[in-house]
């Protein structure tokens, strides 16, 4: 078994699953009966079609926003993994939590379904067993293990996943489509002109814009799941930047379904009735068929054969809707384990790489379900478009932000407007009023206050859980909003509550008045005006005691979450204190780090100069024997790999000092690939390591980057797979441009070996500062490699992944951004003769050095190149020599920095000071063993014009030499 903390989910899904699993969750079994009760009651045929057309546009453009977010993070989670990456933890969480009651709920609710689907056409078959009544809803045994079968058999194939579950899906779809199809082809080829029903608006609505308004406003309720897709994003075998046309193909065809189903509602009306009109008006007096327009028109037209259509169709939709939500509801739960928001026993895949402990929790979940009916369920599913509402609002907000940062425009527009339609859907669902024709019950008013409730106590818990890594609590206004809504929630949860209460008082008063005067027949005596006063006292303190209960539980609830509120928010000052301290403590000990590792730095570096220089000049000896040159050439390696760990933990700590700064210049990354091919292709063949590098795919070669820093990136990544790759196998380093805009590239850098691979805990702290794998014993290193790779991208704005198995190989993927620059012309070099080389015999060089050692071993080289040299212990001596000399005596100065009396910063600065302009305009080279970044910014400042690092690298050391003679 795998776990979601090193594993991703596997690519099954091709576009017509993807489109089925949106479709499918977009449209249910309710598409067959919504028309009769809602839809065509509320605006008509005509109204329906162009509202549902509005809708469908709606749904489009917010679909977009996800299409977006998609491409930018094709992770797991969707809305979470987007606000979690764009807005931080707590909002990710947030939305999340209202997510996970939409998907799961949507399951419960098709399950339940099936006993009104088989009461319809199998009458009382599976009412046997127990009998009990919920809300009005009669449950029986025979129904609750109909629903529960559906449940853990469909749960079943989810569990096993893979092809198995995308295929089922599919299949259900194109069943569910093809049966609305056929449905609405039976109605036209009998001669039903869809365009002559009539009236073409529901008659009680006041004008066409509200018929058709009426309709639109219900999309998320209709196309609810559509975006489910974003879930599986990871398990796409495609390219992400297809999902916007799959949506596009699942929108249009809910869109068609819903006004067919609609259409073919009326097409066929029983005896007796004049229009549509009428016969919807009767619906509640009808049995059998001609209760169910849809059922009716198709039995009319197709008789048993159009009946058992639409019997497989309406299963397709249920199936549909427990596949494809079990499977986004499990996606999402993984993604919260693989964020340790959950344990890691949710995220634990099989075979298939599908999150099946996930899916089991789902269906133990759903075991009491059945049980509570089908009104219960209706109560829950009310709040699902609230969640469906909150869930689109976070994408569009995210979508807009993240298309700002990038300079996109159309994201933008989109977000915009997504935003501003997922407010005025949550306000029009939210806030009862006479133009609201789908407002939420008073049990769903309390079911939304419970859960969001449950949602404080349980970020509660994950917040402490979030001791170490301190993702949760740095947002506010998250959790401010939330209990905004369980205010608000509560405020018009005790109006409904209240207003139930009057309705029921003025009921029982009209019913005691039609009693009492049909009783008696006369007016009331004075004892009956007594009576009739005493019962309406009585009944007005039915309305008392219920404000007085329902305020007593407002107040209840809101205190619970008002204490859990200051709760959580106590933990977060406590720990921003302790926080405080442990920054200075921290800025305190990295400052005294700094200076150390500065100070130790030129330390080392002195005498390892002095190593590293007598070194290369003894192995210049003629007629030295053959051991001695492989003992020099020892000491040389090991000189080197010294260096690298020195500059390792230098690195290391300048990273966490937070002094690292990138340099971004013209850079072309093609070329830096093939000089790091050109740098390990000896040592790899060396090895007997096949060594590949693949740059096929890209666009844009010409950036702005920090190529030193890049280059360290791939040194380290290639070492990498080099040291941990034995001989016979194979080293792949592969660059593609995976998208971007014009104006930014997005580039997708993978190094693959197939050497030892890593065991799953340590691949878990790979990227940890001085971790080295325990089993591995004959390879050298820090352990600070990786770490500092990853500072290094993450300091780019990228992203480093690792995939890996022991005994098979590792893969490191890198996902940077760089702004692109147009590539440069090719211009022809007006020269008519190579430049000659300079003579270095007419070059007199002053070496200013305070170690007599470091000072013989430059000498020794620089004479070896034929230059003539003088030399000064100090830089005041340094100082007066020049002051002395006439211009031409000197041709440039080698000046150390750190030195007693005065250092190369002072005798630079007195130099460049001089009267004479050509003496103080002399060149002058920092050689120093002080090699930070800072420390050559220094060197510039002082008025140096070049810098070369102790330990010498001679060829380095002659490259500068000749770039400033010239």
């Amino acid at each position: 078994m795998n776990t979601a903390e090193n594993v991703k989910l596997k690519p099954y899904l091709s576009p017509l699953n993807v489109w089925a699993l949106s479709f499918g969750c977009a449209v249910g079994w309710g598409a067959f009966v919504m028309p009769g009760t809602t839809f065509l009651p509320i605006a008509g045929p005509l109204g329906t079609a162009l509202g549902m057309f509005v809708g469908g546009i709606i749904m489009l453009i917010i679909g977009y926003n996800y299409h977006f977010m998609m491409n930018k993070y094709p992770d797991a989670g969707g809305t979470y993994a987007y606000a979690k990456k764009t807005l931080g933890y707590d909002h990710g969480f947030l939305s999340s939590w209202f997510l996970i009651l939409v998907y799961i709920a949507i399951t419960w609710a098709n399950a339940t379904a099936l006993p009104i689907i088989f009461r319809k056409f199998l009458g009382d078959t599976f009412q046997f067993g127990f009998h009990y009544t919920i809300a009005g809803f009669d449950i029986y045994l025979g129904e609750v293990l109909l629903s529960l079968s559906a449940l853990w058999i469909f749960g079943a194939v989810c569990m096993r996943g893979g092809k198995l579950a995308a295929w089922v899906q599919t299949v259900a779809a194109v069943i569910l489509f093809g049966g609305v199809l056929i449905g609405f082809g039976a109605v036209v080829a009998s001669g039903i002109n869809p365009f002559d029903i009539k009236p073409i608006y529901a008659p009680d609505n006041a004008s066409s814009f509200t018929a058709v308004f009426g309709i639109v406003v219900l999309a998320p309720w209709a196309f609810a799941g559509f975006e489910s897709v974003s879930q599986s994003a990871e398990g796409f075998n495609f390219s992400v930047k297809k999902t916007f046309a799959i949506l596009l193909c699942a929108v249009v065809a809910a869109s068609i379904a819903y006004t067919f189903l609609a259409i073919m509602a009326i097409s066929v009306l029983p005896p007796g009735y004049g229009n549509w009109a009428e016969y919807l008006a009767d619906l509640d007096n009808l049995e059998g068929y001609s209760g169910m327009p849809t059922i009716h028109a198709i039995y009319s037209l197709l008789g048993d054969t159009g009946l058992l259509i639409l019997v497989l169709a309406v299963l397709g939709g249920v199936i549909t809707g427990l596949v494809g939500n079990y499977i986004a509801a499990s996606r999402l739960i993984f993604a919260l384990t693989r964020d340790d928001l959950l344990p890691p026993w949710f995220g634990k895949l099989n075979e298939n790489r599908t999150p099946m402990n996930a899916v089991f929790f789902i269906m133990l979940l759903s075991l009491p379900i059945p049980f509570l009916g089908r009104t219960a369920i209706a109560w829950i599913i009310d709040v699902n478009t609230i969640g469906a509402t909150i869930d689109y609002a976070y994408t569009s907000l995210v979508a807009i932000i993240t298309a700002r940062a990038m300079g996109r425009e159309l994201p933008q527009l989109t977000g915009v407007i997504g935003l501003v339609v997922s407010i005025i859907f949550f306000v029009y669902f939210m806030v009862p009023n006479d133009w609201t024709v789908s407002a939420m019950t008073t049990e769903s008013y309390l079911i939304l206050i419970l859960w969001s409730i449950l949602g404080f106590v349980f970020f509660r818990y994950i917040f402490q859980r979030d001791e170490e890594a301190r993702r949760f609590g740095k947002s506010t206004i998250s959790w401010i909003a939330l209990l905004f809504l369980i205010f608000f929630t509560s405020m018009l949860w005790v109006r409904e509550a209240t207003s139930d209460s009057a309705k029921a008082v003025l009921g029982n008063l009209s019913e005691y008045y039609t009693e009492e005067l049909n009783e008696h027949g006369v007016p009331p005596t004075d004892i009956e005006k007594a009576d009739s006063q005493y019962y309406l006292q009585g009944q007005m303190q039915l309305v008392s005691e219920s404000l007085t209960r329902h305020n007593f539980m407002q107040m209840g609830l809101v205190t619970i979450a008002l204490f859990i509120m200051f709760n959580i928010y106590n933990l977060m000052m406590r720990r921003e204190r302790n926080m405080e301290v442990q920054k200075v403590q921290a800025e305190r000990s990295n400052k005294a780090k700094s200076t150390f590792l500065s100070n130790m730095s030129h330390d080392i570096r002195t005498p390892m100069n002095a190593i590293i220089g007598y070194t290369n000049l003894i192995k210049k000896e003629p007629g030295l024997p053959q051991r001695t040159k492989d003992y020099l050439d020892k000491i040389e390696a090991s000189n080197n790999h010294l260096l690298a760990l020195i500059n390792d933990i230098l690195d290391m700590s300048r990273i966490e000092s937070g002094k690292m700064e990138l340099n971004p210049q013209k850079s072309n990354i093609v070329q830096a690939l093939n000089e790091v091919h050109d740098l390990f292709a000896t040592q790899m063949e060396t090895k007997g390591l096949r060594f590949a590098v693949n740059i096929e795919h890209v666009m844009n070669k010409m950036v702005m980057c920090d190529t030193p820093r890049l280059n360290r990136v791939l040194l380290n990544l290639i070492s990498n797979a080099f040291k941990f790759t034995p001989e016979g196998g194979s080293v792949t380093v592969t660059l593609r441009q995976v998208g971007g805009t014009d104006e930014v590239g997005s580039y997708e850098l993978r190094v693959k070996d197939t050497g030892m691979g890593m065991s799953p805990e340590f691949a878990k702290k790979v990227f940890a500062a001085y971790e080295r794998d325990r089993t591995v014993s004959n390879i050298q290193g820090t352990g600070l490699g990786m770490s500092i790779t990853k500072s290094i991208v993450e300091l780019m704005g990228g992203t480093i992944d690792v995939q890996t198995e022991l005994g098979k190989g590792t893969e490191f993927i890198v996902r940077v951004d760089f702004p692109v620059v147009d590539e440069p012309e090719e211009v022809a070099i007006e020269q008519t003769q190579t430049p000659k080389e300079i003579d270095f015999s007419k070059i007199k060089l002053l070496l200013v050095e305070d170690n007599e050692v470091n000072r013989e071993i430059a000498s020794l080289i620089l004479t070896e190149f034929g230059f003539g040299l003088d030399t000064a212990e100090n830089g005041k001596i340094a100082y007066e020599k020049v002051a002395a000399s006439k211009p031409g005596d000197y041709d440039c100065v080698l000046m150390d920095v750190q030195m007693p009396v005065m250092n190369g910063y002072e005798a630079t600065k007195k130099i460049r000071a001089l009267k004479d302009k050509k003496l103080a305009q002399i060149p002058i080279i920092a050689m120093t063993a002080n090699a930070f970044t800072e420390d050559i910014q220094a060197t510039r400042e002082a008025g140096m014009n070049s810098h070369i690092a102790k330990p010498l690298d001679i060829q380095k050391m002659i490259e500068t030499l000749t770039e400033v003679l010239k």
